[in-house]
């Protein structure tokens, strides 16, 4: 019988201590994330102070002068707006824009891009 009593008390303390510890890390780890989202907001609240680079229309006149009268203008401005957004911090210009002249379909491609990729 004092073999069992000491046994419950062991499993009990063990699972009070887990528990314990379990919960401190998940304090720990959710005063980790405010702090981060504090920091990244107060880098983001500094970068809209920054000015940003002006937008200027681009008129048909400049489009056709590119040679992109093939593609239509909406999507040359979803291009534009992809580029925007992946190089938003720098100005930047599109000089052309030209259909994709692929042999291989689309899912040629894309069996390609994942037996390349690096490891």
């Amino acid at each position: 019988m004092e073999n069992l009593n000491l046994a419950l008390t062991l499993l009990l303390a063990g699972f009070v201590i887990v528990f314990l510890v379990l919960i401190l890390l998940i304090l720990i780890i959710t005063v980790y994330g405010k702090i981060i989202q504090f920091a990244q907001k107060k880098v983001s609240k500094n970068k809209e102070d920054t000015e940003k680079p002006a937008i200027r229309s681009v008129t048909r006149e400049e489009i056709e002068e590119y040679g992109s009268d093939e593609i239509p203008e909406e999507i040359i401005a979803v291009i534009a707006a992809a580029v925007d957004a992946m190089y938003g911090t720098k100005p930047h210009r599109i000089k052309n824009v030209k259909r994709s002249r692929s042999i291989r379909s689309s899912w040629g491609n894309a069996g390609i891009a994942e037996n390349t990729r690096p490891f």
